[in-house]
């Protein structure tokens, strides 16, 4: 065996260390949680959907590519909830100070009118 790493060993490597990127289709490394990731998984799911249904039913071509399809789709409805998710926490964030300032203004004015400020 050769010490020497081949292409795969060096595509493992930087695969390793690009820890929550997504290797796009066109070579690119791109976040997880991204607008591109979900284009770039939906165009994977596109492509893979296509080439299954060239195949013949019941052959392991198409076996094969219903797996993938249902890892890919997976993936994609993981990262569309944690989108989702970032996408409510962001609202949430934006809402609240103003939550607080109108109930204080409210209280506030309440306690005005019935004499106690």
């Amino acid at each position: 065996m050769s010490e020497i790493p081949n292409s795969i060993d060096l595509w493992l490597l930087a695969e390793a260390a690009m820890k929550n990127k997504h290797l796009t289709m066109s070579g690119r490394y791109v976040d997880c949680y991204s607008d591109t990731c979900v284009k770039d998984l939906k165009r994977r799911i596109d492509d893979a959907v296509h080439t299954r249904d060239l195949s013949s039913t019941r052959s392991d071509e198409r076996i094969y590519y219903n797996g993938v399809l249902r890892v890919l789709r997976r993936r994609l409805r993981e990262i569309e909830r944690e989108l989702r998710k970032r996408e409510e926490a962001s609202l949430n964030e934006n809402r609240k100070p103003r939550d607080r300032l109108t109930n204080g203004r409210s209280a506030s004015r309440l306690l005005k009118m019935s004499g106690l400020l």
